[in-house]
C-alpha cells in the first residue's frame, strides 16, 4: 500500500466573505405596509398551537404571527389565525427540506378542517387554492431534485420559483382573509395573472438574496443567486447586486400593471381590494425578511441599515 493511500481527502475550505445585500426596501416604498390590531394576540395563539401539534422550531423567533399580520391587515381574528396557522406549516416544511419527510401533504392536513370549511363556502375558490397546492408541491420536488452540477436556466427557475415559493397560496388567502368573492372572469383575467406573478417575483427573489446570509454552500438550495452566477457567469457579489435590480424591475411593472388592470373592464371593489392585498403582502413579505430571525438573525435591524453581511461559503 503506498504512502498516498492513506493521505486523507481534501475537505473543501470554508472561509467567510463580506457582501453588501441589495437594498430591496427601497424597491417597495410604493407599497403599504400595514400590521393587523390582533397581530399580538394571534401571535402566541398560533405559536401555541404549534407547539400543541409538535412541529418544533424557534416559532418566536420566525414571528410567523407578524407576517401574517402585514400580509392580512384587515383580517378578523379567525381569519388572522388561519393564516398565521397556514404561513407557519409553510415554514416549516421548507425548514424540512432534506430531513427526509416523504408525506408533504401531512403538515398541511393540519388545517384541511378548517380549509373544508371555506371550500363549502366558497368552492370556486377552494379548487384554484388546492391547484395552486398541487403546483407548490410538484415544483418543490422539480427544484430538490437539482444540485450545484445541474443548475437551470434563470427562464426556468422563474417558473419554478413561483411555484415552489408556496406565494399563490398566500394571495389565494387575501380573498378569504377579506371576504372577497373573484368570479373566474377576474381570477383568470390574463393582467392580474400577470400581476400576481409580479408580486410573487419580487417577494420570491427578495428572500432569494437575504436567505443568502444564511451561507453559501454546494448543500444550499438553488435560488435566484446561483443561477445568476452561471447565467450570467459573474461573481456572487455580482449576482446579488443584479438581484436588486431585477426585484426594482419587478416592482416597476407591477405598478405599471397595475394602472394597466384599473382600466380594465372586470374592476370592482372585490377585485380593487383583492389588488390591494398583493401590495399588502408585498410590503408585508419584504419588511418580514428582516424582521425574521430565520434569515439575519439578530442583525436584521443592522441589515436594515446598512445592508453588509458576512457569508460563510466552501471554496
Amino acid at each position: 500500500m503506498s504512502d498516498s493511500s492513506l493521505s486523507p481527502t481534501p475537505r473543501p475550505c470554508s472561509r467567510t466573505v463580506s457582501v453588501q445585500l441589495p437594498n430591496i426596501l427601497s424597491s417597495c416604498t410604493p407599497f403599504e405596509l400595514r400590521v393587523n390590531r390582533h397581530c399580538r394576540s394571534v401571535s402566541r395563539a398560533s405559536e401555541a398551537w404549534l407547539c400543541d401539534v409538535w412541529l418544533k422550531l424557534e416559532w418566536k423567533g420566525i414571528k410567523v404571527g407578524l407576517w401574517a399580520s402585514l400580509c392580512y391587515p384587515g383580517a378578523d381574528l379567525s381569519q388572522l389565525r388561519l393564516g398565521a396557522h397556514f404561513l407557519s406549516l409553510l415554514v416549516y416544511e421548507q425548514e424540512q427540506d432534506g430531513c427526509g419527510n416523504e408525506n408533504e401533504n401531512e403538515v398541511f392536513d393540519l388545517i384541511s378542517d378548517r380549509l373544508s370549511r371555506v371550500a363549502y363556502k366558497n368552492p370556486a375558490w377552494y379548487m384554484r387554492f388546492h391547484r395552486s397546492m398541487r403546483m407548490y408541491h410538484d415544483a418543490r420536488r422539480r427544484l430538490h431534485s437539482l444540485d450545484s452540477t445541474c443548475i437551470p436556466d434563470l427562464e426556468t427557475y422563474i417558473d419554478l420559483r413561483r411555484n415552489a415559493s408556496g406565494l399563490k397560496m398566500v394571495f389565494h388567502l387575501i380573498e378569504y382573509a377579506g371576504g372577497l368573492d373573484l368570479p373566474e372572469r377576474v381570477s383568470s383575467h390574463p393582467v392580474l395573472k400577470q400581476l400576481t406573478d409580479q408580486a410573487c417575483d419580487l417577494i420570491a427573489w427578495s428572500e432569494d438574496a437575504i436567505s443568502c446570509a444564511k451561507g453559501m454552500t454546494p448543500s444550499s438550495r438553488i435560488n435566484i443567486v446561483t443561477v445568476l452566477m452561471k447565467d450570467r457567469n459573474c461573481s456572487f457579489g455580482s449576482a446579488l447586486a443584479y438581484v436588486g435590480t431585477l426585484v426594482k424591475q419587478s416592482a416597476d411593472g407591477f405598478l405599471a400593471t397595475e394602472r394597466q388592470f384599473a382600466a380594465c373592464a372586470v374592476m370592482d371593489d372585490d377585485t380593487r381590494r383583492y389588488v390591494r392585498g398583493l401590495r399588502y403582502c408585498i410590503a408585508g413579505s419584504v419588511n418580514w425578511l428582516y424582521e425574521t430571525e430565520r434569515y439575519l438573525g439578530m442583525k436584521g435591524n443592522e441589515v436594515r441599515a446598512f445592508g453588509w453581511v458576512f457569508v460563510p461559503v466552501l471554496d
